[in-house]
């Protein structure tokens, strides 16, 4: 980490004083199928959440319809409907940015919605319910304003008006149903007294509270609108300008219906144009992703698979994290030791925009050597722990790009640093499955004893104990994803126990008979070495499955005083070529890079042997 003048505090790449890294090949890691699978399940959850949803949206518009009503029943089914809009937006919100908090924040205000439409059912429990939380939606909807687009509220002034909002809109309504709503009537059942003049005074000063925390989130939102770069102004219009205006609207119209429109119809006027210019905010959310405000990210191991595949260019890169963090206005410096400076990506002297608000850098280091530096929207892209994790992998991309130019130099000199690099990738992996396994899935199992301990408390009403029940069922099942995406970044049998004994498990799980002969030597190999040969085992036998049709197998891994041999063979249909998909290149590539060789052989009808030798040492 440094921290001086020239170059702000920043990110390395490796913890342990690694020199050199490279990028593993999206086909020996098997991401491109895990994301894919990834993805779908994802996809699946937010698609059976989403339809959950829309039943209880259409039961609440049984209820509201049902009893008769002097209000006309599309007014009464607007909140269900709206309801269903704003869920509808946070859905496609999660799946463009999982780790963003802007599709929960959608989510809860289509929730919100939801509940205030309750106040128009005949049901006395849901009633109540309804008209507690009756102005809810519009402190969640100025909380979604504030935190676009990161989903993470941005200073003292944004927070205070968030929670002004919230105060406003819970407990500054509670003067209306307990002192309002006329002396009876199915909107009087938490009435406590018929005291009208109370209702006014607290509605003026709800009023008045309301305002003011409009009126300071349209300034901010102004002021966003002026300090966003101009590449993504065009991008995020949609939304800040609507959001001003909206929430302009809301205390305006209020106060201006009363005076324009007639005495009888003002205010259910009023209401349902407020309903109306509120469900706008989640379609200028739409549009605004539409327009590339809200871009799809990456995720880092996405990230890692498609800097794999691209040329080694400097322009290129830029681009790919651009993507990757959803900000086009990121600017990557590199770090130039000739100029003792930053330079752009053609060698020139690069000035880096002034940190402050709305811009932060972050330098990007890879064993206590400076690499390069990140310049990024701060609005945009609060979680830092994100932008870490793509500064470290852009410290790999970047020397990556260092090491081919200096390939045409010296090939031998290469050689060495490439091995050096899958050695980093190797440590960088392990270092990423032991936060994951140390610290978030330790929290997870501790709050899930948390939640079984609580459930076993016989004094624990029913309904309580089924939702504990409930929240254990849903974290051991988090639990067991994480232990899955642990083992997908580097299986746990691999570093704990070491290679031998992680081919077993995986040759294990095949579905064909396989011959298996494995010959350890009592040393463990380098890190690099069996990530190597594990993932090129993997590539082997997930090619077996999915292409040669074979009926058995053979696998060995012979170690050697200075060599470490392997061979898989099949009997299945053969013709296997290394043009023919980046997994045979890519562990080729891989292989090469630690100074071994990696051989082929496929005849068509005869089966598929591949052969691989590296050098681990006397």
């Amino acid at each position: 980490m440094r921290g001086d003048a020239t170059r702000p505090g920043g990110v390395e790449a490796s913890g342990d004083g690694a020199t050199a890294a490279t990028l593993p090949v999206a086909a020996l890691t098997g991401g491109a199928e895990r994301r894919w699978v990834g993805d779908r399940m994802m996809a699946l959850a937010i698609l059976q959440s989403a339809l959950v949803f829309v039943v209880l949206a259409l039961v609440e518009l049984a209820l509201v319809l049902t009893p008769p009503s002097p209000v006309p029943g599309w007014v009464l089914a607007l909140a269900p409907i709206i309801a269903i809009v704003y869920a509808g937006a946070g859905a496609a919100a999660w799946m463009r940015r999982p780790s963003s908090r802007m599709g929960a924040l959608l989510a809860a205000a289509g929730l919100a919605w939801l509940l205030s439409g309750l106040a128009n059912t005949a049901v006395p429990a849901l009633s109540a319910v309804g008209l507690v939380l009756m102005t809810l939606p519009l402190a969640v909807v100025v909380h979604l304003l504030h935190g676009f687009p990161s989903g993470r509220l941005q200073g003292r002034i944004a927070v205070g008006a968030v929670l002004g909002g919230y105060f406003a809109c819970t407990v500054m309504q509670a003067p209306q149903y307990l002192f309002g709503q006329g002396a009876e009537g199915p909107a009087t059942i938490l009435q406590i007294a018929d005291r009208p003049d109370l209702a006014q005074a607290g509605l003026w000063s709800q009023w008045a509270v309301g305002s003011v925390v409009m009126a300071i989130t349209a300034w901010l939102l102004w002021r966003r609108w002026r300090t966003v770069a101009p590449a993504r102004r065009a991008g995020v219009a949609p939304l800040l300008a609507y959001g001003i205006a909206a929430v302009l609207f809301v205390p305006i119209s209020g106060q201006l219906g009363g005076a324009v429109l007639p005495a009888g119809d003002w205010t259910l006027t009023v209401a349902v144009c407020q309903l109306v210019v509120m469900a706008g905010v989640a379609i200028a959310f739409a549009a605004t992703m539409l327009r590339g405000g809200f871009a799809r990210t990456l995720e880092v191991e996405e990230l890692l698979d498609r800097l794999a595949d691209e040329p080694s260019e400097r322009e290129v890169l830029a681009r790919t994290l651009a993507q990757a963090l959803g900000d086009p206005s990121l600017q990557l410096a590199f770090w130039g030791p000739a100029r003792d400076g930053y330079v752009d990506a053609v060698g020139l002297p690069l000035a880096l925009d002034e940190p402050g608000p709305d811009r932060a850098i972050l330098e990007v280091e890879l064993g206590g050597r400076p690499l390069g530096a990140l310049v990024f929207d701060a609005t945009l892209v609060a979680d830092r722990a994100l932008v870490e994790a793509v500064a470290r992998v852009a410290a790999l991309a970047i020397e990556r790009i260092r090491l081919t130019a200096e390939l045409r130099a010296s090939h031998e000199e290469v050689q060495l640093s490439r091995a050096r690099i899958v050695a980093a990738v190797e440590e960088e992996r392990r270092k990423l499955a032991r936060d994951l396994h140390d610290g978030l899935q330790s929290e997870l199992v501790l709050a899930a004893m948390i939640a079984d301990r609580i459930g076993r408390d016989p004094t624990l009403p029913a309904a309580a104990r089924s939702a504990v029940e409930a929240l254990d069922e849903r974290l051991r099942s988090t639990i067991e994803e994480l232990r899955r995406l642990v083992h997908g970044v580097l299986p746990t049998l691999l570093v704990e126990r070491g290679l031998f004994v992680a081919v077993r498990e995986l040759v294990d799980r095949l579905p064909v008979p396989v011959e298996l002969r494995l010959e350890p030597a009592p040393r463990r190999l380098s890190p690099a070495i069996e990530g190597t040969v594990y993932f090129v085992v993997s590539e082997g036998v997930a090619n077996l499955l999915k292409h040669a049709g074979a009926k058995s197998a053979r696998v060995s891994v012979i170690q050697l005083a200075d060599r470490l041999l392997v061979e898989l063979a099949d009997d299945g249909v053969g013709g296997a070529a290394v043009g023919g998909g980046t997994g045979l290149r890519g562990a080729i590539d891989r292989v090469e890079a630690l100074g071994g060789t990696l051989a082929i052989e496929s005849p068509p009808g005869a089966g598929t042997k591949l052969s691989v030798e590296l050098p681990c040492g006397s």
